[in-house]
């Protein structure tokens, strides 16, 4: 019985995926996606990001950065609804501007629900740009995804809970209609309390201020929102530790594009090339490599969807 008992402790102990990896299975994926902050302004040498390199710096693989020796690129054309659509679909999609309408093949959040049958509650998506909708789905209703400036309304009710309905007054009142764009800090608050109220799998938090800034030429609001991203991402790693999701949860944070060079930061596109090099960060994971040189891997946008798929399948 001893030597019996000795042997299966001994078989646990060496091919038990617990202890074989010493981490917790990832249970959830937040993915963040921060529109046109450039690689630049990333980097643990500016003072945008203080408290993530600070706090977190050690708990995070980077890619695209100055620091990170892993570089990173747009695999499309450098603009928004071209690179969604392939972060989301896995590949290259015949969409080459932000006018080209529904995504034709089946997406990441589509395939989590009908192929491997997520609850809808438990795919999620909370984006301040409108045209996400073109992205998260081919047929839509599939995916729950609230986009642009309009109210959020809760997947199984229908309804605006008490904080919900709190949030979208505050956002009628400061953010006029007319302005597609929601505000940033709506999309998170609301993203953030979703997350705490059903956990999903998979929550898509997209953030557009900052392109809509820099689009402007406004370079000091455009730095704001970055401390405010800062901020953003601090309270949610706190929120998560609070949970104690913290351990099960993989954060992926990147962007759709890069920016122009000098007094062409305003802009992006096939026009301007160095607006394809990209960024992102990844805590409690790796991002998947697209192509690898003996021990250096490539990585681009679509790194994303293997990524999540082999975290959460």
């Amino acid at each position: 019985m001893r030597r019996n008992g000795f042997l299966l402790l001994i078989t646990t102990l060496f091919f038990s995926p617990v202890y074989a990896d010493n981490q917790p299975t990832i249970q959830h994926v937040i993915y963040i996606t921060l529109d046109g902050v450039r690689f630049q302004d990333m980097d643990k040498t500016q003072p945008y990001f203080s408290k993530l390199w600070e706090k977190y710096a050690d708990k995070l693989t980077t890619y695209g950065l100055p620091t990170s020796q892993a570089p990173m690129e747009v695999a499309s054309v450098p603009l928004g609804l071209p690179s969604y659509q392939g972060q989301m679909a896995g590949s290259i999609q015949p969409c080459r501007d932000n006018q080209c309408g529904y995504i034709q093949v089946k997406t990441l959040p589509e395939t989590l629900i009908t192929q491997y049958h997520f609850a809808k509650k438990d795919v999620a998506i909370f984006s301040s740009w409108p045209e996400i909708h073109y992205v998260t789905e081919t047929k839509p209703g599939t995916v729950y995804t609230n986009a642009g400036n309009t109210p959020v309304m809760d997947p199984i009710t229908k309804q605006a809970d008490t904080v919900m309905a709190t949030l979208n007054h505050e956002q009628d009142i400061h953010h006029p209609q007319y302005k597609l764009h929601r505000y940033d800090k709506y999309t998170f608050a609301q993203a953030l309390h979703y997350m705490e109220k059903y956990q999903p799998r998979f929550l898509w938090i997209a953030l557009v201020n900052a392109d809509d800034e820099a689009h402007a030429g406004n370079l000091n609001q455009y730095h704001q929102l970055l401390h405010y991203y800062d901020d953003a991402l601090h309270g949610l790693f706190n929120t998560l530790q609070s949970m104690h999701m913290d351990k099960n949860t993989m954060v992926i944070v990147t962007t759709d594009h890069g920016r122009g060079n000098d007094e062409n930061w305003t802009t992006h596109g096939a026009n301007y090339p160095e607006s394809k090099q990209t960024w992102a960060f990844v805590m409690n994971g790796k991002l998947q490599p697209v192509s690898q040189d003996g021990e250096m891997g490539h990585y681009n946008t679509l790194s994303i969807r293997p990524t999540i798929e082999k975290a959460l399948i």
